[in-house]
């Protein structure tokens, strides 16, 4: 695993503002502003995938407002769908992962090839 890149789409981007305005967060305007624009320097925004597509995919996942989410992912040639969505870490053709799931394993790449480099040198 080299660099992480992270994308999503405005989809995507548009249901986060939206949890981000529930009252469990007591988020002021401001703040929310300020969480989507470190949003967007953190990750690479990408096009949604057509409606036409959404329409023709409609029997990808029970709950259709992630088909959008599932597409886009696949759309991208994504690695991993990062979610914590049961359906669609289940959902066939979407290589999915939880973030915890993969927080370890960025850990432990780095570890691999932290020990690796020291081991060379060793040599």
């Amino acid at each position: 695993m080299g660099a992480v890149r992270l994308l999503t789409n405005n989809y995507v981007l548009a249901e986060a503002r939206s949890v981000l305005g529930r009252p469990e967060f007591s988020l002021t305007d401001e703040e929310k502003e300020g969480l989507t624009r470190y949003l967007h320097m953190c990750v690479t925004v990408v096009e949604d995938p057509p409606e036409e597509e959404i329409l023709s995919n409609l029997s990808l996942l029970r709950d259709k407002k992630d088909i959008p989410v599932a597409l886009g992912a696949r759309g991208t040639c994504s690695d991993y769908l990062v979610t914590g969505d049961k359906e669609l870490l289940e959902a066939v053709g979407i290589p999915s992962i939880k973030t915890s799931d993969l927080l370890q394993l960025i850990i432990s790449n780095k570890q691999s090839k932290a020990s690796a480099n020291y081991t060379s040198k060793e040599e």
